[in-house]
């Protein structure tokens, strides 16, 4: 028998989720889109973050702003039950905290609400856990909090939110973006100064509120990563069907895939044609109306739906965009990175290099090794063209040609 949540302690029905950033770190996959429709698995960034609230509240208050009529041409006025409502934030406005400002300007009165960034999957249990306490918020466990901002707990109360200090006491829990505010947060906003970086910061928030009193906190227990990179979202892709580890593969009636193919691991295909000979080697996505020529080998890939590939092709922990072609014979490598990418010469296409590496900033309850982190293939945007025998350097994020 399935487990049914029971209805949260405290009686809050309503999250407000914050999605209304540019996110230029995540290009080239926003280009096109807004970060909250990054296609994870077959479904938006924004779906998955509502799954796991679908049940606990009956509103969610949508911050958009950034293509913000894409979004609510995608989810409209309802998701599983739950009321969704759109509140736009200027671009001039800036911060978290200036994303409750607008909020607030819509309503003379708030009553408790979650508070969620729309960029980061989160784990039902705790959403739960930060719904047992209000004034609450969440606290993550992680090998490195000073990467983060780090809770400064003192008698179990969240005295304020320390942004990225050059070191942190063992056992500090780093601050994940799951709040719980009582309705006189709302009052507390104008109090706001700017940060250094010129924004409104609901980190200032915590600290006004633990004037009044406790701000308790649940150190998280179930998964957190974030999407802030374009290989973000390629490692949730990967997380997310690795989390379905216990499931038979997905491979849909409509595919084609020719009996001489080798399929290992958890892998999802849908209405594709995978020609002979092709080794394919999980976790995997494979979307509808891609084509795969014979010979080719694929690790730990995302295909967006119709991609289509060239024989003999080969790609190692790589995403490849809607509608983009690769000629026969593309080879997309990959290397571990334990520091800077140096790229070689004669490279063509357009390439990023990336900085050394934190460690594991993430909770995914084993699915991930810290390793697999720092695995690089390459990206390439949606409608790409490689002309055949295109090689290309670990680390390349390829931009629409």
């Amino acid at each position: 028998m399935a487990h049914v949540f029971s209805p949260p302690p405290s009686q809050t029905r309503h999250a407000i989720i914050l999605a209304a950033g540019e996110s230029t770190r995540t290009r080239p996959l926003t280009l096109n889109r807004p970060k909250p429709l990054i296609p994870l698995l077959g479904k938006p960034l924004l779906a998955h973050i509502l799954a796991e609230l679908a049940g606990l509240v009956d509103h969610v208050t949508l911050i958009v702003g950034y293509r913000a009529a894409d979004i609510q041409a995608h989810f409209g006025p309802s998701y599983r039950g739950m009321a969704l409502s759109y509140v736009f934030q200027s671009p001039h406005s800036k911060g978290t905290a200036a994303a409750l400002l607008a909020v607030a300007a819509q309503a003379t009165s708030q009553p408790p609400c979650l508070v969620l960034y729309g960029d980061n999957l989160i784990s039902r249990v705790d959403i739960l856990g930060v719904l047992g306490h209000c004034p609450s918020l969440a606290g993550l466990p992680v090998a490195d909090p000073s990467a983060f901002g780090v809770l400064e707990v003192q008698d179990g109360s969240v005295q304020r939110i320390v942004e990225k200090p050059p070191t942190a006491p063992p056992g500090s829990l780093a601050n994940p973006g799951i709040y719980h505010f009582p309705p006189t947060a709302f009052p507390l906003l104008c109090q706001l100064q700017p940060s250094p970086r010129g924004e409104y910061e609901l980190t200032e928030l915590i600290e006004l509120l633990a004037q009044q009193g406790k701000v308790a906190y649940h150190a998280c227990q179930g998964f957190w990563l974030p999407v802030g990179t374009p290989w973000e979202a390629l490692l949730a892709t990967i997380f997310l069907l690795e989390r379905q580890r216990d499931l038979r593969s997905s491979i849909s009636p409509k595919a084609q895939l020719d009996p001489s193919c080798t399929v290992e691991g958890m892998v999802q295909i849908g209405a594709a044609t995978i020609g002979a000979g092709c080794y394919l080697k999980g976790p995997l996505v494979i979307g509808d109306g891609v084509t795969v020529g014979e010979g080719c080998t694929l690790q730990r890939v995302v295909l967006e739906p119709g991609a289509s590939l060239g024989h003999g092709c080969q790609l190692t922990d790589t995403a490849v965009g809607a509608g983009s072609k690769l000629g026969p014979g593309c080879v997309l490598a990959h290397s571990f990175l334990d520091a800077a990418v140096t790229l070689g010469a004669g490279v063509i296409l357009q390439a990023q290099a990336f900085p050394d590496l934190p460690p594991l900033a993430a909770a995914t309850q084993g699915l991930l090794t810290e390793q697999a982190w720092r695995w690089r293939g390459a990206i390439l945007a949606q409608g790409n063209s490689l002309p055949p025998g295109t090689i290309l350097p670990p680390g390349t994020v390829q931009f629409p040609t």
